[in-house]
């Protein structure tokens, strides 16, 4: 049964399927994926649900607002109107609010687990091959779907 109003109902669960499984989590990374908790599991690539990762509430209230403002940002992108140029180079900009932010909340959250942010890019668009921070070329490491700056903690 189609639901005409599920885009004003509350955000459901993430599904079992989605979430990380894993016994240890070594390693994590800052995502905006259209959800509103925005730390997933490097191994895996599950979400990792807020009690598991047992973070702090101040922290959990930093990383809900970093998300929030990448989370519009990106809408204004995904618009495809007026402000996509705009908020596109917002996302892009090393020296930007949500990316200085979201590099921050990456420094915090080392205290828990090793930490990496997704670097935005888009799709249609070849991935990067050097960091947007520092300019070194990224490295692939096997088992991981993502290209990295070990040195900035940056992934694509």
């Amino acid at each position: 049964m189609d639901d005409p109003y599920f885009k004003l109902r509350p955000e459901p669960p993430t599904p079992v399927e989605g979430l990380c499984d894993c016994q240890r989590v070594a390693e994590i990374y800052l995502a905006h994926k259209l959800r509103s908790n925005p730390v997933y599991c490097l191994s895996c690539n599950g979400q990792i649900p807020p009690d598991k990762l047992g973070c702090g509430e101040q922290l959990a209230e930093d990383i809900a607002s970093w998300n929030s403002v990448y989370g519009a940002l990106y809408h204004l992108w995904l618009d495809s109107g007026e402000y996509e140029t705009w908020a596109r180079e917002r996302l892009l900009d090393p020296k930007g609010q949500v990316n200085l932010r979201g590099m921050e909340l990456v420094g915090l959250l080392d205290s828990i687990a090793k930490t990496y942010y997704l670097w935005f890019y888009e799709s249609d668009e070849s991935a990067p091959t050097t960091c947007p921070l520092c300019g070194a070329a990224l490295t692939a490491r096997e088992g991981c779907r993502f290209a990295m700056c070990e040195n900035c903690r940056v992934i694509v």
